[in-house]
Parts: structure tokens; sequence; C-alpha cells
């Protein structure tokens, strides 16, 4: 074979290996021969607020080469115990509830965060979204995501002026208590955000960290405001209605009714988005203080329960400004706008609505903001609560004093409770 001949097929050859490469680069996507590892995640944002965040985890994959394997389910609770239970946590896991977060990091199955993500970048977030749950103060969790509560949906076709007076009309608020694993919720947050908009700040944490009685009078008289905003068709009705349908007809023609106390999420779900506006609720319920500035909020929470390069950089990505940032302006055109508590994140990140940018500012507002109660208690106390609430719906005519009596006897049994710790404070 002449020389010439064996030089053709040797360039032939480096010509076909190359070829091979690119396509291997340009089929891929960071997940193989570039891979980085891999990190898993699990969180309960399912159809489009999950679709909103795997769009934000494949942002990071195509930056890092870290493959990230999520996991979205509305039982995260359920799914999570068995699988810490099995041995086979997730990396991260964003947590609702700061309860449970509590309680796996009294269980020694959280890693702390305070050698993962910068001092600087948790002073920035406020001792509200990172809540410090040891005596040496280790932080375990940190808030990726945020809602507003304390606040009333309508039609903003209506004059305010009306609002008052509808919401005397026990026939015109929007209620539902269903859910597909924990129902009951909803009636929770309206005797939270009722106790805080009557009471204040400091009985309101006094309560949500165990410290209050719930046969106190203050914490009765929550539960009987709420009992007495209700007709009786309005509160059956509740009973077999899911949450998120609750307010689907608030903006039709001849609405059934007018007015919906639920958390800033509620909007991304209602028919038409750009038709809801919002009042704080001090403003509309019972007996509350209209000068209060308090305002409930809820949080998701990521943690790490396996302690790996992988799970690191991806903890570090997703409580930055740049991540949530990204995370908002890739959801600007849709109907799902997460909101954020990093004050880093520009109140624009999600477009110019007006709407978004007011519950935006008010989530800025750290020294007014208290977390969800019943996120905050144990996980049997809050189950108890929940129930508690749905037992009352069925029959407001009655007192809640037994009611009362029986979660007070489960938080007694809860005070010293290692494995179901309360946390020490909720507002900020």
């Amino acid at each position: 074979m002449s020389a010439a001949k064996r030089s053709g097929q040797a360039t032939a050859t480096v010509l076909g290996l190359w070829m091979v490469l690119l396509c291997v680069v340009g089929a891929g996507d960071t997940s193989g021969w570039q891979s980085r590892g891999s990190v898993s995640v699990l969180a309960s944002w399912t159809s489009a607020e999950g679709k909103a965040f795997r769009d934000l985890l494949d942002t990071f994959t195509r930056r890092t080469g870290v493959h990230v394997d999520y996991q979205g389910t509305t039982a995260l609770r359920e799914v999570l115990s068995s699988e810490v239970g099995s041995g086979t946590p997730p990396d991260i896991a964003v947590l609702p509830s700061s309860g449970e977060l509590a309680a796996y990091a009294s269980q020694r199955q959280l890693t702390p965060l305070n050698r993962v993500i910068p001092s600087r970048e948790r002073r920035a977030y406020g001792r509200l979204w990172t809540p410090q749950l040891s005596a040496n103060g280790s932080v375990y969790g940190i808030a990726v995501k945020a809602d507003l509560k304390s606040i009333v949906w309508y039609d903003h076709g209506r004059r305010t002026g009306t609002l008052p007076a509808l919401a005397a009309d026990g026939r015109q608020w929007c209620v539902g208590m269903g859910d597909d694993a924990t129902s009951g919720w909803p009636g929770t947050d309206w005797i939270e955000d009722l106790l805080l908009q009557q009471q204040g700040r400091s009985v309101y944490q006094d309560w949500a960290t165990g410290g209050l009685p719930w046969t106190d009078p203050r914490v009765q008289r929550a539960w009987e405001s709420w009992g007495s905003l209700f007709g009786r068709d309005t509160a059956r009705t509740a009973l077999i209605t899911d949450f998120r349908k609750a307010g689907s007809k608030l903006f039709d023609a001849d609405p059934p009714c007018a007015l919906e106390h639920q958390g800033s999420f509620i909007r991304s779900g209602y028919p038409r988005p750009d038709k809801a506006d919002f009042t704080f609720s001090r403003s509309l319920l019972p007996d509350a203080d209209r000068g209060s500035t308090a305002r409930e909020v809820s949080g998701d929470f990521a943690a790490m329960f396996r302690d790996t390069p992988q799970a690191q950089e991806l903890m570090r990505y997703l409580v930055s400004a740049e991540a949530q940032r990204t995370w908002g302006r890739q959801t600007a055109t849709k109907s799902t706008h997460p909101f954020f508590a990093n004050p880093g994140v520009p109140l624009d990140a999600q477009g110019d609505d007006k709407v978004d940018r007011k519950i935006a500012e008010t989530l800025r507002g750290s020294d007014s903001l208290c977390l969800d109660a019943s996120d905050a208690m144990p996980t049997r106390m809050r189950l108890a609560f929940q129930h508690a609430a749905l037992t009352y719906l069925s029959d407001t005519t009655r007192q809640p004093d037994g009611l009362l009596r029986s979660l007070e006897k489960i938080r007694q049994s809860l005070r010293h409770a290692d494995d179901q710790p309360w946390l020490s404070t909720v507002c900020g």
C-alpha cells in the first residue's frame, strides 16, 4: 500500500472519529460523557409549577454539567418519610413546612448549611427565612420560595368600598377545605390570620411556638370569629370543595361568591388572573386591628439530606439571587409566578405586573412578617389542628371548647418531646 493511500485512510479514520465525537457532544446535554455527577431533588411542585422548577434545574445542569434527578409530588411528607425511613433520602428536599424541617434536623437527618452557604448570603435572608433550629445556631434550611398570606382576593372591577359589606355577608366567601393529602389547612390559615390580626405578633408567636394554651380566651375568640363568619350553606359547601376550585367563579358575570381568603399562590390558578386584585385581610376580618401591619407568610425551605459536592453546588445555586431572578424571569409571561424572600432579587424579576409587585414588596418587610403557625408546629400538632378545623366547620353553632381542650392535651404532650420540636420564633 502506498504512503499516500495509507495517509488518506488515516485521514478518513481521524475524520470519522471526529464526526462520532461531534455527534455525541451535539446529542448530549452535559449528562453524558461531560457529566460531573448527579444530584436528586424532592419537592411538592407538580404540573406548571413543576415544569417551571425543572426549567431552572435544567439551567443549572447546562452551567455546571451536574445532572438533576427531580421528583415532584403532592404527597411530599409521605414520600420523604418513606425514603428517609428506608435509608434512601434525596440529596435535597424542599419542605413546605418549617416544622418538618425542625423535626428532621432534630433527628440528625440534615446537614447544617453554615459551611455550605456563605454567612453573607444567610444574613441577607434574615432569621425568618433561615430558621435556627438548635442552640448552637446551625441553619438547616433556607426559603427558596415564599408566599404572602393575610390577603383577600376579589375581582378588580369591584369598588373597594363595597368589600366590607360583602365580607359581613357569610354567603360571599369562596371557601374550600379540600386538598390531595392535607385537607383542612385552609381552615388553619383562617384561624391563624384571625389571631394575628386580632391580637398581634407577640400573642401569635407565643401560640405558634407552643407557649400559649389552645384554651386561652384569645385563641378561642379567633375560632369563634371564624365560625360566625359563614352561613351554614357556605360552611357545608367548603367541606366538599377543593381549595383550588373555591374561587374558580370569582370573576364570572354573576359569581356565586365575591371574596377569597387565600395565599398569593392561588392567583396562578384563577381562570382570569388578570382580573384578580387583593386587599390585606385586616380590613375585612371580624374584630381585627384595622391598623395592623402584621402579615402571615409561608416558605418552601431547601434542606440537604445528603452531603455531596453536587448537592452543595445546587444548594448554593438555589438560594442565590441569580437563580431566583432566572426562575422569576422564566415564568414572567406565564401564569405560574414564584415569589422570593431573597432581597437580592429585583422586584421586577417577574415583569411589571402591579399585583405581583405589591406581593413582592410586602414579602421584603421582614419585621412585620410571621411564618404560618401550623406549618411551624410539630407534625402531630399540625395534623390535629387541621382535623379540628374540619370538625368545627361541620357545625359552627357549637362552641369550640371541646376541640380546644383536645388540642391543648396534644400541646402539653409535645412540650418536651425531643423528636417533635417547636421553633423558638416564627416572626421576623
